[in-house]
């Protein structure tokens, strides 16, 4: 009893994305303890894959649509899930800077969902797949949402490549693509270009964000950044111009500070922030 009201505490008090990681890892090892009671004693194969993976048939769809939603959570291999859950968790961490808390589990489920067609459109639609029977699983269209995100906001933070190469960050996101793109014509390629789906989704999902485009599809299910005050500007004679922000009576920050920093960030790279504009950013992220 006292195990789980521990994991009840933890996943009540963790961040939006570790509260994915563990209903990951709920998934994965529920599926894994299904299918091994169905090899012991039933003598089948995997038995939870045909009602959470997502089929490439329209009619299987319409018939299962829950699917849609279950494949984003769903790993069978230990690599597979590993893998999906460690860059989930760095990529997670850089777009919770930059975005709110709820904006998480909606770009995942979003991004899952529109990887997850894109997935359909090409085995039905595509000639080199079109006929064949697939399925889709994996976090991975989600992930790619989250990690492109990201990086359209803050594209030169560092990463720690193995904790000693530096890496851009937008380096690692163009590798995924490349990889993606070279590998659909080898194996896998549903999952190939269902990444291709997520990232496509992040990338517009961070550019409306910034008020960059507009997207009416958005717009029933985000409220979009509404600007506040402008900055007064004031020139100082021993210095370069200093910001002074006209705050909501709230005190929370405004769209054109945050605007400024993230501008800075594209320049110099997070850690060129002061923790000042490092405050600020964490205290947007809380709105």
């Amino acid at each position: 009893m006292k195990y789980t009201d521990e994991l009840k505490y933890r996943f009540q008090y963790a961040t939006p994305v570790m509260r994915l990681i563990f209903v990951n890892g709920a998934v994965f090892l529920g599926a894994l303890l299904v299918n091994l009671f169905a090899f012991l004693f039933l003598k089948t194969g995997s038995f939870s894959a045909p009602y959470l993976s997502l089929p490439s048939s329209w009619p299987l769809l319409f018939g299962k649509p829950w699917t849609i939603i279950t494949y984003q959570f769903t790993q069978f291999g230990a690599f597979h899930f590993l893998f999906n859950m460690l860059v989930l968790y760095f990529s997670g961490n850089i777009f919770l800077d930059f975005f709110r808390k709820k904006d998480v589990w909606r770009v995942y489920i979003w991004g899952g969902v529109v990887a997850g067609l894109l997935f359909m459109m090409a085995s039905n639609y595509l000639p080199a797949f079109k006929g064949g029977t697939y399925t889709l699983v994996g976090a991975s269209g989600s992930v790619m949402a989250i990690l492109f995100a990201a990086t359209i906001y803050a594209p030169h933070i560092r990463l720690q490549l193995f904790g000693v190469f530096p890496v851009k960050l937008y380096w690692i996101a163009i590798a995924y693509v490349v990889l993606d793109l070279l590998s659909i014509s080898e194996s896998n390629a549903g999952g190939h270009i269902a990444h291709i789906g997520g990232a496509a989704f992040g990338t517009l999902y961070a550019l409306y964000r910034k008020n960059k485009i507009q997207i009416r599809l958005f717009e029933p299910v985000i409220k979009p950044a509404t600007a506040k005050k402008a900055f007064k500007v004031q020139v100082n004679q021993n210095g370069p111009a200093a910001f002074k922000n006209q705050k909501s009576q709230k005190g929370s920050p405004t769209q054109e500070e945050i605007d400024a920093i993230l501008d800075k960030i594209s320049r110099s790279g997070y850690d060129r922030l002061s923790k000042e504009e490092k405050d600020i950013l964490f205290k947007a992220s809380q709105d």
